[in-house]
């Protein structure tokens, strides 16, 4: 697979439950969209496209603003917020296809919602997938805990152990932790997307990202911490 054959696609609804608009706000002196616009022109990385899927002209005219390409609206169907990933990435694989005649080896997902991606990340992510046995890539956090103490509450809010065939530990230092995707960063092979149908196949290799890498904007919450982070000069804009 050579890089220059990768779909980048930045989702982008208009609609938001947990942060109206969101996706069409000004994070520091960028906007949302263009955060992530920044980070793939900074990783050096050369793809066949970038480019923004919405529903949204507005949301259309700040990702053109931004430098990325809006080539079609997404159709009403795959607006909502039960649409999934796949479905609106099989709408722009297939006009692609049609529309152009351009057919791609791999998808990378972008959500604009995960704004402080380092730029490396991305430029790993095409390394590793040009590797014959790699489907997929992953961007993951560390919960910094084993299956050992999470547990399952029920209506009281009694715990279960969430594995209790591992042995409980407490002390840091002995605990193997947990990985969990993290939502910044899925880039997939195509086939392996029509084969296994999910952008996290089995076999995917992680790279793990720090706490602020990880934020994942998804309610006014999560906007202000992105925002004291902005302020405190902690991401990767202002540490390079």
């Amino acid at each position: 697979m050579v890089p220059a054959n990768v779909l980048a696609l930045v989702p982008a609804r208009g609609g938001s439950k947990g942060l109206p608009g969101k996706n069409a706000r000004t994070l520091g002196d960028l906007s949302l969209l263009a955060w992530t616009v920044e980070a793939v022109r900074a990783s050096g990385v050369e793809l066949g496209a970038l480019a923004l899927t919405t529903d949204s002209p507005e949301l259309a005219e700040v990702g053109r603003a931004a430098g990325l390409e809006v080539p079609f609206m997404r159709p009403d169907e795959l607006a909502s917020d039960t649409a999934d990933a796949l479905s609106v990435v099989d709408h722009a694989l297939a006009w692609f296809a049609r529309e152009r005649g351009r057919e791609f080896d791999a998808v990378a997902w972008l959500q604009p919602t995960s704004p402080f991606r380092r730029p490396s990340a991305l430029a790993e992510a095409l390394r590793l997938l040009d590797q014959v046995d790699v489907p997929g890539v992953v961007g993951v956090k560390d919960l910094h805990r084993s299956p050992s103490v999470l547990y399952r509450a029920d209506d009281t809010n009694r715990l279960t152990p969430l594995s209790a065939a591992e042995p409980q530990q407490t002390r840091r230092q002995d605990i193997r932790s947990v990985l969990t995707p993290n939502g910044a960063l899925y880039v997939t092979k195509v086939a392996t997307i029509r084969e296994a149908r999910t952008l996290l196949p089995s076999g995917a290799i992680g790279i793990v990202m720090d706490q602020i890498e990880s934020i994942d904007i998804d309610d006014a919450t999560d906007w202000a911490l992105a925002e004291a982070v902005v302020t405190a000069g902690l991401d990767w804009r202002s540490r390079r």
